[in-house]
């Protein structure tokens, strides 16, 4: 294939080493191989991208654009005040048992601090918004599809090439019921650890033992040091 590889490079190659026709194969194969982009994309959370969030005072569930997949990280800013320090993700039990330990005619409400994803696009937060603040959230999300023949994946070489090729010609082949399906599995395993360490590495050089982000506080080594902070 030429490097970069292109759509129709990709579903020609397929074409052929699974020894598809041409022409009755030829719309299912450019469906395998978007299937399989979509699939790298989210596996290695290669495409990411950031947007915001306006809250309603009052309000604390929400519906978030199908564009977002899975969200990496976010932050509120109150109106004319700094961007707060990330949010913590917790689980929609968590946020009802809160809720509820306000007495059945209260509400918590001020600047929010959790959420909760539930279903495909629900978000709730906690406390309810108070006001009318921003939140910036950071999310992985979906290529855009394939289409034209010379369309170029997002993804980098040389890894990108391997990776749709291997995973579309492992589809055809179970649609054919290929001898050879469990090695085009293997393959496209192999291709995709191999896009998923450079995608780590790309990140570059950085501690990955467990951070504690929340919390300023430093406990001096010496005792007679010691003071106690106001509550």
């Amino acid at each position: 294939m030429a490097f970069p590889s292109t759509f129709a490079d990709i579903y020609n190659e397929v074409i052929d080493r699974v020894r598809l026709d041409s022409t009755a194969d030829l719309a299912r194969t450019k469906d395998w191989v978007n299937q399989t982009y979509a699939e790298v994309c989210i596996e290695t959370e290669a495409v990411q991208d950031f947007d915001t969030l306006t809250t309603t005072a009052n309000v604390a569930v929400y519906t978030l654009d199908t564009a977002i997949v899975r969200i990496k990280q976010m932050y509120i800013t109150p109106a004319a005040q700094g961007a707060s320090r990330p949010l913590i993700p917790t689980s929609l039990e968590q946020i009802l048992e809160w809720s509820a330990s306000n007495g059945a005619n209260t509400t918590a409400n001020g600047y929010v601090t959790h959420y909760a994803l539930f279903g495909i696009q629900n978000i709730q937060f906690y406390p309810t918004p108070s006001a009318a603040n921003t939140i910036t959230m950071y999310y992985v999300k979906l290529p855009t599809a394939l289409s034209a023949a010379g369309d170029i994946p997002m993804l980098q070489e040389p890894y990108v090439s391997t990776c749709l090729t291997e995973g579309a010609c492992f589809q055809a082949a179970m649609f054919v019921k290929d001898p050879d399906t469990p090695l085009y599995k293997q393959n496209y395993d192999q291709a995709l650890r191999a896009l998923r360490g450079h995608m780590r590495r790309r990140e570059g050089a950085m501690t990955r033992q467990f951070r504690i982000t929340r919390g300023d506080r430093v406990v001096p080594h010496d005792p007679s040091t010691d003071v106690r902070w106001a509550s």
